[in-house]
């Protein structure tokens, strides 16, 4: 379970100068994660599938389906690192996600080109989680980074950009 806030900060500024500029609507997050009996040298291959509900200025459901590769116990630590790639399906064409040429009211913003997203786009997600306590059955808390992106025009016109980003904290449990 987790829970996130939109930022329009961009995916790399996010993770390596942690700038984010958030506005406001939030995503809430229900998922299932299997690991799978499969790992490459020392990275663990999981599958996740999500269940997301936006709130504020975007109202809509998502669901999310994806691949992910973990570093367990990093640097000998309770902790561990993921990257996850998969399909994100929003129930309606996401209002933050599309800008219209000219001064934007809700979000403060001058666009010189309109972006026009998309309900289905690509999805991409960027974690560190800590194990709180030292036994592998108990919580562990994490930050999450969000990510529905058009790939560089694969899904939606390249230039500018469609999709959006979350900030998001949440903890998971192991049954």
């Amino acid at each position: 379970i987790y829970g996130g806030k939109y930022t329009t900060t961009d995916l790399l500024p996010i993770m390596f100068r942690q700038k984010t500029d958030y506005r406001e609507s939030t995503i809430g997050v229900i998922g299932l994660n299997y690991p799978l009996k499969y790992k490459i040298r020392f990275i663990d291959i999981e599958s996740e599938g999500l269940i997301g509900k936006h709130f504020g200025i975007m109202n809509h459901w998502e669901a999310d389906g994806l691949m992910i590769a973990r570093v367990s116990n990093l640097f000998n630590l309770p902790m561990s690192f993921a990257f996850g790639e998969g399909l994100s399906i929003a129930s309606q064409n996401p209002l933050m996600e599309n800008q219209k040429k000219g001064f934007s009211v809700k979000n403060g913003l001058f666009e010189k080109q309109g972006i026009e997203s998309r309900n289905i786009l690509n999805y991409l997600m960027v974690e560190l989680d800590y194990r709180v306590w030292n036994d592998p059955s108990n919580p562990r808390i994490f930050m999450r980074i969000h990510h529905r992106s058009g790939v560089f025009g694969f899904y939606c016109p390249p230039d500018p950009a469609c999709g959006s980003n979350f900030i998001s904290y949440g903890f998971k449990i192991s049954y």
